[in-house]
């Protein structure tokens, strides 16, 4: 599987015995599915395991909005999360898979002070 964002490898990464993601080997990026996500936000530590990218290389690839699902290969959806809307992602209306740049579930996982700040700042996503 390659990276929709750049030209790395997606590996596959596992953090005890429910979670699996795909996470590129270049930039960070991580893929996975809906009730993965669920799965990492619950658990301790998760995001410092599997959410290892550089969060600036991260933000430089959140500007690459139009990208291919991973796993598909369809256009995936521009989106963002309704609690924390500074968080910019991709999804897949096709097979559910979520794209996470270098940095961002570890800022979702734990909404904080400064979220609320950046929230206002960037806002939500442009067209969506």
């Amino acid at each position: 599987m390659r990276c929709p964002k750049c030209p790395g490898a997606m590996e596959v990464k596992t953090y005890g015995r429910k979670i699996t993601v795909h996470r590129c080997d270049e930039c960070g990026g991580l893929f996975c599915k809906p009730d993965v996500l669920l799965e990492m936000k619950r658990e301790w530590m998760s995001e410092i395991v599997l959410d290892s990218g550089d969060a600036k290389v991260g933000e430089v690839h959140n500007e690459l909005g139009d990208i291919n699902c991973p796993e598909c290969g369809i256009l995936m959806d521009k989106t963002y999360d309704p609690q924390q809307t500074h968080i910019w992602l991709e999804s897949c209306s096709q097979c559910e898979g979520i794209y996470f740049d270098a940095g961002e579930f570890s800022d979702l996982k734990y909404d904080t002070f400064m979220d609320r700040i950046r929230d206002f700042l960037k806002g939500a996503r442009p067209g969506v």
